[in-house]
């Protein structure tokens, strides 16, 4: 008698190289992107560091110490975070004792110990327990390869080469890259564009770049624009689905019939989706990993601490955990606490949401109050040590959120505050990004599991958090930005007990109909959107699309003679539309440059020429380490009395530290901003006779206001042509020593 051929996804796999087989191709997208903009040595440099001096020995620590070892995507992706939260502890305690080059040692450290000792052997090389099977493998290949092409497309697509164009550079990152040059050589940290102040700030990010800068030889400017973002934002992908995984693929049961499919779905989602946009014109805010963590570096790194975090938290708070998985979860928050501010408030919600729902159901609660505690704790410890009681300008102001965003300037009508046009801002806004995570409504028994009551705990802290504050900038949507993915999770678990239920082995099928039809629906109902005034029609054509979408796959599919009932399978076909349709969009800016402009806006000026940034390089290389700098240049954009004060590329490229540059993003702008009302990036320099003197030197220079300068200790003169005039009797009291088409570098005796 024949054997019965199993009909549900292989998720246990058979030795076959189809799957392993999926990493090629987004192994070469990977290097193919980084070596757009970068020499090719510092692509080989920086692979093989990746490789063998984070991920290699983080993948033994995860074995070692979490004795895991499911499958290769999840072992790549954690060794590689649990890697670069070794390497930052490490890196700071290097450094605080001056041996900040050398903190690579631990690497070959624990590979030694790996190799050399039997029984670390014998735990760490061995054979994955499942392996993917060769479908959910290339799926995963390509959700991954879609959200990193278009993370690509917004970071260095639009702003790289670097420091070349004037009117194409974006501030925070050259305020992030003058961070990681003091990374390299301050303890603590401080803000190179303005001298004598502190930098209270989630600066881990720059640590780790430092420590990758030193370990590597790798210039900043390469490391931030072109190399370090990949690796980040690919490992953040895997964990996502490794996340949705831990729900789909428990040891010692059959998987569940979308675990092919689910995980895959939720990284493109997590990725890239987020929010319908029905308005043809505005956008009704970018949530997705691919819309903030390239110019936004802190969230990618924290974005993959983050999810490690959850992945351990899931298994910490299911039944008979490995207690080792502590020790990892301790490392990896430490780890968190300085990457990004938003991380363990969300952790301590997920815990807490868990621990209220298991003292309500009388069942053990303890692991969930200690993870809790450990979390908690650590987040007042850094706010002490890292932020130094520095709130980086958040306020309690619920629902200034709504008024932040782009849909109430285009509904609002008069002077002050309307309220009419909050409220309507505040539902749209809201409706958008609910409507894209729509299966969370149908979790059902997953609710069982305390690792979806801990996601669902740090989403709504999230939500809560982003909503209930206001930051300058609206950097409070980084709190629900870090909880988004925990939703696009959920979501996709809700979808895959929708199509479960329909009782069919090929409801991937209708689930793939659906996404399709529902990715165009929407796309469509936005360009009839055009000229409409107003958001209740566009979203109401919207909405209408996609119930269009799903009645149509629900009969087609009975027609077909499959399985379930037509509302079940009408529910099932909508939500997969709802979560498609907000994909949509930007999917459309890799061709339609309207589209980019209303998701990522125009792009951002402000930058130094060619011969400018080559000038701040020549200090770089011909100046101390512990020379002062003044220049000239202090906006990147000024009209009239007001100046735009985030210039900071002079401090990034010379790494070194400036008299006055730019004067924004710091801990006393920000004070200043939230007791005045006022926006930081244009306020006026708080000492004003330090800068006349500043500026003196090079529009009215003297022996009198040189002298002044040596008191300060300024050993250079950054004298940038296009930012003013210089005077040519500087030449009488300094000495010339680099000249180009726009910046002259002279230095005082």
């Amino acid at each position: 008698m024949a054997k019965a051929r199993r009909r549900g996804p292989r998720e246990h796999g058979t030795g076959s190289v189809a799957g392993p087989a999926a990493a090629v191709p987004v192994a070469l997208l990977v290097l193919v992107m980084m070596g757009r903009h970068a020499p090719v040595l510092d692509v080989v440099k920086f692979t093989a560091f990746v490789l063998l001096g984070v991920g290699l020995p983080g993948l033994v620590l995860w074995r070692l110490i979490g004795a895991y070892r499911r499958n290769l995507v999840e072992d790549c992706a954690a060794g590689f975070a649990v890697g670069t939260a070794a390497q930052l502890l490490v890196y700071l305690a290097s450094s605080s004792v001056g041996l900040q080059r050398w903190s690579w040692v631990w690497a070959p450290i624990v590979l030694v110990v790996g190799v050399i000792d039997r029984d670390v052997r014998a735990r760490v090389w061995r054979q994955v327990e499942a392996p993917l099977a060769p479908l959910t493998a290339w799926l995963l290949a390509a959700s991954a390869s879609l959200v990193l092409l278009l993370m690509y497309a917004k970071g260095p697509g639009r702003y790289a080469p670097a420091y070349t164009d004037p009117n194409v550079a974006f501030p925070d990152m050259a305020f992030h890259q003058a961070l990681a040059a003091s990374a390299k050589t301050d303890v603590p940290i401080l803000p190179l564009w303005v001298f004598g102040e502190p930098m209270k700030y989630h600066t881990f990010f720059h640590q780790v770049t430092a420590a990758t800068s030193w370990s590597t030889g790798i210039d900043l400017t390469n490391l931030l624009y072109a190399l370090l973002w990949v690796p980040l934002a690919l490992a953040g992908c895997a964990l996502v689905f490794t996340l949705t995984q831990r729900f789909l693929v428990k040891p010692g049961e059959e998987p569940h019939p979308a675990a092919a499919w689910a995980g895959p779905f939720a990284v493109l989602l997590a990725g890239v989706g987020g929010t319908l946009q029905p308005l043809h014109d505005i956008s009704l805010g970018n949530i997705s990993m691919a819309s903030s963590q390239y110019l936004s570096p802190t969230q990618n790194l924290g974005m993959m601490l983050a999810l490690l975090l959850a992945v351990l938290a899931v298994d910490l708070l299911r039944a008979k955990p490995v207690r080792s998985r502590w020790i990892l979860f301790v490392l990896v928050a430490l780890a968190s606490s300085g990457a990004k501010a938003t991380i363990l408030p969300l952790v301590v919600c997920g815990f807490g949401l868990v621990f209220l729902a298991r003292l309500a159901t009388r069942r053990p609660s303890g692991r969930a109050l200690i993870g809790g505690l450990v979390a908690l704790v650590i987040f007042v410890a850094a706010a002490i040590v890292v932020f130094g009681g520095e709130s980086s300008g958040l306020q309690i102001k619920p629902a200034q959120l709504f008024i932040q965003l782009q849909p109430y300037a285009a509904l609002r009508h008069g002077t002050g505050v309307d309220r009419p046009a909050q409220l309507l801002s505040a539902a749209t806004t809201t409706a958008a990004w609910g409507l894209a995570v729509a299966g969370v409504l149908f979790l059902r028994r997953f609710w069982r599991d305390p690792g979806v009551v801990f996601l669902a705990g740090a989403a709504i802290g999230g939500f809560a958090a982003s909503v209930l504050t206001s930051q300058p900038g609206v950097s409070q949507v980084y709190f629900y930005r870090t909880g988004f993915p925990f939703l696009a999770v959920l979501s996709c678990l809700g979808l895959a007990r929708l199509a479960h239920k329909l009782g069919d082995r090929r409801s991937a099928v209708l689930v793939a109909a659906a996404a399709g039809l529902g990715l165009l629906g929407a796309g469509l109902a936005r360009v009839a959107s055009d000229g409409m005034s107003g958001v209740k029609v566009p979203f109401l054509l919207t909405l209408l699309a996609l119930l269009v979408v799903g009645l149509v796959v629900a009969i087609a599919w009975r027609i077909s003679g499959r399985g379930g009932g037509l509302f079940t399978a009408a529910l099932a076909s909508l939500v997969a539309a709802c979560m498609a349709g907000s994909i949509s969009l930007p999917l459309l800016t890799l061709v339609s440059d309207q589209a980019t402009f209303v998701i990522y806006g125009k792009v951002a000026g402000g930058g130094p020429t060619t011969a400018e940034a080559d000038a701040a390089r020549w200090l770089q290389k011909n100046s101390g380490t512990d020379d002062l700098v003044a220049t000239n240049a202090h906006c990147i954009v000024q009209r009239g009395d007001v100046c735009d004060s985030r210039h900071f590329w002079i401090a990034a490229l010379s790494e070194r530290q400036m008299l006055v540059e730019g004067w924004a993003y710091t801990n006393r702008a920000n004070r200043i901003s939230v007791a005045e009302g006022s926006n930081p990036s244009l306020l006026p320099f708080w000492d004003q006779n330090l800068l006349a003197t500043n500026d003196a030197a090079f529009s009215s220079p003297s022996a009198a206001v040189i002298d002044r300068l040596r008191r300060y200790g300024v050993r250079w003169l950054y004298a940038d042509h296009r930012a003013g005039q210089v005077s040519p009797d500087l030449n009488q009291y300094v000495r010339l020593r680099h000249a180009t088409l726009d910046a002259t570098i002279y230095e005082i005796r």
